[in-house]
């Protein structure tokens, strides 16, 4: 935040891997904690969590986390469940295969666009599920582009 940023996210990268009490425990309250004494030393910074892998209730626990301003999604979260549970609450981020930045193709076009449309009423930032990989096409991110902006637009 001192040097510019003006989001932050934290990425738990475990979080699936934890039954429920572990995840408050050892997901959910640390986040909390992180999120307070951010906010203590640098004012109101929007904030995003993204417990990779978190359950429906994981999801649900964290939307309701003081000072949580958007959950990232990852790709194996249902957009449809989230536009209906989550985005009354909070801003949703994703929730974009990355295997879609390798095949490409109408699948990337068409997966793009569905995610739009189904999370259109409410706060979404569009992003992939989890980050891009090393095998990832880079004319699929021009092509991804186009299908989020609704341009027409040519599979790569």
């Amino acid at each position: 935040v001192k040097a510019g940023a003006e989001v932050l996210k934290i990425f738990d990268s475990w979080a699936g891997s934890l039954d429920d009490a572990a995840f408050e425990k050892y997901s959910r309250q640390p986040a909390e904690a992180i999120i307070a004494k951010l906010h203590k030393a640098c004012g109101p910074v929007p904030v995003i969590c993204f417990p990779r892998g978190g359950a429906q209730q994981g999801y649900l626990d964290f939307a309701k986390t003081k000072g949580v301003s958007c959950l990232a999604l990852g790709q194996d979260a249902d957009p449809e469940w989230a536009a209906k549970h989550l985005q009354s609450q909070v801003c949703v981020q994703g929730n974009l295969d990355p295997r879609h930045m390798v095949t490409g193709g109408a699948d990337l076009i068409s997966e793009s666009q569905r995610i739009c449309e189904t999370l259109s009423g409410g706060p979404h930032i569009f992003n992939l599920g989890h980050g891009i990989t090393p095998d990832a096409d880079p004319e699929n991110m021009h092509v991804m582009i186009d299908a989020v902006r609704g341009r027409k637009t040519k599979a790569a």
